[in-house]
């Protein structure tokens, strides 16, 4: 989502101020413009998908091994340190970030699977909380970075298994629980027909219902287009006879594109 104002001054030059919150960059709804037509004022940018994990945690990621070139603490420090450089750039300026989860070892079986990924939580709470232990790579100074959390769910189970897991994350979350907007569950490794399935729909539709946005991770590139047809057409069923105000919010990561690298 981008918010827009544009001003004119005394000589007709256009200033902008952009809040965006997706993937950048400019929208005119007026003539054909580019870049250097604009006198920038701020923009104000929320990094809309950041992973982040501490080095005492690197156990619990499914896929990170030792040895995998990012099996190392990425913490809020790395994350100051690796958006430095937008200091030197005048027109942005970084309100915080949307934290993903980072794909924890996890299962459906039974509440036991839900382990790793409810810690997690307890550790993206401490960031946005400003609750430090020793050695996690954040501070009380980095609690205004973490804008929204967005969770694994176990979204397979069908409403009444995602209630229950929603019900311990937020008796989990406490305070932090107004960060909550969404959940993630991978689908890119998953086999054909999972999207499809009735109990992945209804967990859909009970997000809906609930104001929870669904971050829809497929991989057309390394999986195959058909995972781009199938996303669709789950969509159109999570959507279908819904009213637009419940409708379940689809966030589309990056990794979607049949051409990303």
């Amino acid at each position: 989502m981008t918010h827009i104002n544009k001003q004119r001054d005394a000589s007709g030059t256009v200033g902008v101020r952009c809040q965006l919150y997706c993937p950048i960059w400019m929208v005119s709804n007026g003539p054909s413009v580019t870049l250097w037509d604009f006198k920038m004022s701020i923009v104000d940018v929320i990094d809309s998908h950041v992973h982040l994990y501490p080095q005492s945690e690197l156990s619990t990621l499914a896929w990170c091994h030792e040895g995998h070139v990012l099996h190392s603490q990425h913490s809020a420090e790395e994350y100051i340190q690796a958006i430095r450089p937008l200091e030197n750039v005048p027109a942005f300026r970084i309100q915080g970030f949307i934290f993903i989860e980072t794909d924890r070892k996890s299962n459906l079986d039974s509440e036991q699977g839900w382990e790793e990924p409810l810690k997690e939580l307890d550790w993206i709470k401490r960031v946005a909380e400003g609750t430090p232990i020793p050695n996690e790579g954040h501070s009380r100074d980095h609690a205004s970075l973490c804008l929204a959390i967005v969770l694994w769910a176990p979204i397979p189970l069908g409403s009444n298994g995602l209630s229950m897991y929603y019900e311990k994350v937020k008796e989990q979350a406490g305070k932090s629980s107004p960060l909550i907007k969404g959940f993630r569950y991978l689908v890119q490794d998953k086999t054909r027909g999972t999207m499809l399935r009735t109990e992945f729909i209804d967990s859909l539709r009970w997000m809906g219902v609930h104001g929870l946005a669904f971050e829809l991770g497929v991989d057309a590139r390394s999986g195959g287009l058909w995972q781009l047809s199938e996303a669709s057409e789950m969509i159109h069923r999570a959507h279908s006879g819904v009213d637009e105000e419940s409708r379940v919010r689809i966030v589309i990561s990056g990794n979607s594109s049949p051409l990303a690298s």
